[in-house]
């Protein structure tokens, strides 16, 4: 009997670089078809938050293009899980805790998706706030385990850390934003 079976690391390149080029698509049709009725948009003013909360086709991209990205990265989530324990480097109370935060921020991720802020504003931002600060959590939990992983490049733990920066940044500028915000 010939069996085959696909490594979970060729599982996570696939699923990882379908997520990455969903993400991007999303993100690229959504401004797209958001520049017409919005000619002053800029990357530095305008929140994905504001594309998913317009009309009609800017909203269906982004949003469409967002619920089906959440569960894809919990399932890489659960890929990296699977690929540290192959290595031999995760406990099962580390596991647990990383598929945790990853299920905060992914339900974080559908409720300021589906949930828009002219719909319920306290239910969005709260979906903000788990899935940011799940993420933020989630990338300094990787990325300390990635540093004590001496079989691994530098640049793994690196990218964690830097992604952790730029959460941090965005949320550390984005507070006067939110503070007027009425819920």
């Amino acid at each position: 009997m010939n069996t085959s079976f696909i490594s979970t690391s060729e599982v996570f390149r696939l699923v990882g670089a379908f997520t990455f080029v969903l993400a991007i698509l999303t993100v690229l049709t959504s401004v797209l078809a958001y520049l017409p009725k919005h000619p002053d948009f800029s990357i530095f003013s305008t929140y994905l938050s504001d594309i998913g909360d317009t009309d009609v086709w800017p909203q269906i991209l982004f949003n469409t293009g967002t619920i089906l990205a959440a569960p894809l990265r919990y399932i890489i989530i659960v890929l990296l899980v699977l690929q540290f324990r192959e290595i031999g480097h995760l406990s099962g109370g580390l596991e647990i805790t990383i598929l945790a935060i990853g299920a905060v921020s992914t339900i974080g991720t559908v409720l300021m998706t589906a949930v828009p802020f002219s719909v319920a504003p306290a239910v969005h931002k709260s979906g903000i706030g788990l899935y940011f600060l799940g993420i933020v959590f989630l990338q300094t939990i990787v990325g300390i385990k990635e540093l004590s992983m001496k079989q691994l490049p530098w640049s793994l733990p690196a990218w964690s850390f830097a992604v952790v920066a730029c959460f941090l940044i965005f949320d550390f500028l984005d507070v006067p934003y939110y503070r007027k915000l009425k819920c």
